[in-house]
């Protein structure tokens, strides 16, 4: 498992190193997975859309704001509803570039959508639940992903990156799939929004 790193920058949700940084992770996903179907499930202005996704073979987005006229037509709905009605065997890439925790949706997508054997996938997110993490707070979902019935942890000497990368093991030993490659990076501080991206492929029955 490789992991590939962006410097730190100034204090932005999205700074332009870290805009570099989710290009460059997406960017990585369709040299993977190909053909790439994308469910971007927190697609906002479609950013990442321009950017990257509009060059995958398929693409569809879904976020709670309704769309320009400008822009693509969209899910508009909470994307944990979609996720448990869709038929997300239609998709082998999906994008979580959320604000906040995407675990909830983490979890979800890895108890719907089944990999057969040697079918090639990728999840990317972007988790800005860290600095509740540094204080010890875990969201219920990424406590469940790294096998903790607690979500107050107190102090711990397992940093937040660490418990994320755990999560995503998680995902993968839920969703039966064997992590190919791995791509991480820190935004600035306080905040320390962590975004990864991970290519893998099913195990099978």
């Amino acid at each position: 498992m490789s992991r590939g790193r962006w410097k730190r920058t100034e204090q932005k949700k999205n700074t332009p190193a870290a805009m570099e940084a989710k290009v460059a992770m997406r960017q990585r996903i369709l040299e993977q997975v190909k053909p790439a179907n994308v469910l971007d499930l927190f697609c906002g202005h479609r950013t990442l859309w321009r950017q990257v996704w509009q060059f995958a073979e398929n693409y569809v987005g879904c976020d709670a704001r309704p769309w320009e006229l400008t822009e693509p037509a969209r899910f508009v709905c909470d994307n944990r509803r979609l996720l448990r009605c869709l038929d997300l065997s239609a998709f082998n890439v999906f994008d979580l570039d959320a604000f906040g925790s995407p675990w909830e949706q983490v979890i979800i997508l890895a108890a719907r959508r089944k990999w057969a054997a040697g079918e090639r996938g990728a999840l990317v997110v972007t988790d800005g639940s860290t600095l509740k993490t540094r204080w010890g707070q875990l969201p219920r979902a990424l406590a469940l992903l790294i096998g903790v019935s607690e979500t107050k942890m107190g102090a711990t000497t397992t940093g937040a990156e660490e418990i994320r990368r755990i999560a995503l093991a998680g995902f993968a030993r839920r969703s039966g799939v064997k992590i190919l490659r791995h791509w991480e990076a820190t935004g600035p501080r306080p905040a320390c929004l962590y975004y990864a991206a991970m290519c893998f492929e099913g195990l099978g029955p």
